[in-house]
């Protein structure tokens, strides 16, 4: 297996990580449960010698030649399954032990490679009755053998008698066929070629026994779980890795950012600052070198299907490029689903993009100031651009007099604004900021996306790991060849790491 299976292996385990655990622990508990129901079991074992010389050999009187042991062996324990061991042994104890079905039911036959020896195992709930199957159904198989045997010496017997009528009294063969038929005689009453050597005296407790029926049940658990996991992954299309997102969309991943705290969406502030912040300020300084660095720049920001982070990416974005010393404005163009007013804490009923592009309140009654620093953001109405140097174009290095303003939608529309409006917002948005932050509705559900990518100077692109799906990239894919902005690339959300270096910005 290759470095990129064994990488993908890793990561469909660990993804499936609460099920495997869940289906170990489901399986040691059922086996558990299931020999504790079941009651105590005890098994009792005897043991028959099988000679491996040819019954022929014996009969003769010579030297036998090559015999396979494995095959005797084979053929032994083909004697020792047949049903008729088991009538037999029924027979020979009345049915005191069980009918023929009971006793095969109840005895396993098994053989030891490097003797001779032939097992039968007898299991059951009393234990002497462990050791009365084992030792009936070894008799049984002995007695068994004996009549195959004796039958094999009847017919010889019979034939050598007809051929010792066919020879005249004066015939020198009479005297040697004679002497065969006198040993087969004295054979006719012994002809046996299995002996009892170790009979059942007593069984021993089987289950319950925790530690091996937990062992049994983790690797039961452990089996069904890979299979489960094997099916999942064969039958996912979701795009489950950043190798899968550039190949599908050709575009780099610039940042992963691990999996948000539920009902947390700032975490560029307060307890999981140390967590996150260093990601989202990496992918701010990535911005530099790009289309989004230069003065008065606006960046929109999207995904392919709703749910994938793109608002909570916005949001933290804007912070940290303000960090950074520069004049951000994030600004809600997500029209028919505005999340930047309710991330922010603003009140439902602010006036937004919405009441600027119709005219109804000036750009500056609709802004609102963020505080940069403390456990969470303060805002403050009427936002106006806060005093600090003039912009030197892009995102500046890191220092104090950065400012971020936010823009709410305004509330929500069915249909997307005009163009036109959309253009007479964004330019008085770029001459009042270094960099202009978009949270824009989903590509592949709305045409706002693609009216504004005539009009901003680059496009981030949001992928959530497990969410989106290989046909829904390729599509979004399609769709970016159209847009003569700059796409910058992708950033991975909620991606579930184990690196050891996961929690190294995280405060103790």
């Amino acid at each position: 297996m290759t470095t990129g299976g064994v990488d993908a292996l890793k990561a469909a385990i660990r993804r499936s990580l609460p099920l495997l655990i869940g289906l170990i622990v489901l399986g040691i508990i059922a086996v558990n449960v299931f020999q504790q129901a079941r009651g105590a079991r005890y098994e009792a074992t005897s043991k028959v010698l099988v000679t491996s010389t040819p019954l022929t050999s014996i009969i003769s009187g010579t030297q036998p030649g090559f015999v396979d042991p494995e095959r005797v062996q084979q053929t032994a324990i083909g004697i020792a399954e047949s049903s008729e061991v088991y009538r037999v042994a029924a027979a020979r104890n009345h049915q005191q032990h069980g009918s023929a079905g009971d006793l095969q039911s109840a005895v396993s036959v098994s053989a030891d490679t490097n003797n001779d020896l032939i097992s039968f195992t007898a299991s059951s709930s009393d234990p002497e009755e462990a050791v009365g199957m084992a030792n009936a159904v070894a008799r049984g198989y002995i007695g068994f053998r004996k009549r195959l045997a004796g039958a094999q010496i009847a017919d010889t017997i019979k034939g050598l008698k007809e051929s010792l009528d066919q020879l005249p009294s004066d015939d020198p063969k009479r005297s040697r066929v004679e002497g065969n038929l006198s040993r087969l005689q004295v054979l006719q009453d012994n002809a046996s070629d299995s002996q009892l050597v170790e009979s059942a005296t007593s069984a021993g407790k089987t289950s319950p026994a925790p530690l091996k029926d937990s062992v049994v049940g983790l690797s039961i658990g452990l089996i069904i779980g890979l299979l489960l996991i094997a099916i999942r992954e064969a039958v996912d299309t979701t795009a489950r890795s950043e190798g899968d997102v550039e190949d599908l969309l050709g575009l780099p991943v610039l940042a992963s950012v691990r999996t948000v705290p539920r009902h947390s969406r700032l975490v560029t502030y307060g307890r999981h600052e140390g967590e996150f912040a260093d990601a989202y300020a990496l992918l701010a300084a990535q911005l530099v070198h790009t289309k989004a660095g230069g003065e008065g720049a606006a960046l929109a920001i999207t995904s392919a299907v709703p749910k994938e982070g793109k608002t909570i990416t916005a949001a933290n974005l804007a912070v940290a490029v303000a960090r950074r010393g520069s004049n951000a404005i994030l600004a809600d163009f997500d029209f028919r689903k505005p999340g930047v007013g309710e991330t922010f804490g603003l009140p439902e009923d602010a006036p937004g993009a919405i009441q600027v592009m119709s005219r109804e309140v000036p750009l500056e009654s609709a802004l609102w100031s963020a505080s940069l620093e403390g456990t969470r953001p303060v805002l403050e109405s009427g936002g106006s651009t806060p005093a600090h140097p003039p912009r030197t174009g892009g995102i500046r290095a890191p220092q104090s007099n950065g400012s971020l303003r936010v823009l709410p939608a305004g509330g929500a529309t069915r249909s997307a604004p005009h163009q036109e409006q959309l253009q007479y917002l964004l330019t008085m948005l770029q001459s009042e900021a270094d960099l202009v932050i978009l949270d824009t509705p989903p590509a592949l559900l709305t045409v706002e996306v693609a009216e504004l990518s005539r009009l901003v100077d680059a496009v981030l692109l949001i992928v959530r790991q497990g969410v989106v799906t290989q046909r829904n990239l390729r599509a979004l894919q399609r769709q970016l060849r159209t847009w003569p902005s700059d796409i910058l690339g992708t950033v991975m959300t909620d991606v579930r790491t184990d690196t050891k270096y996961a929690d190294y910005g995280k405060a103790y």
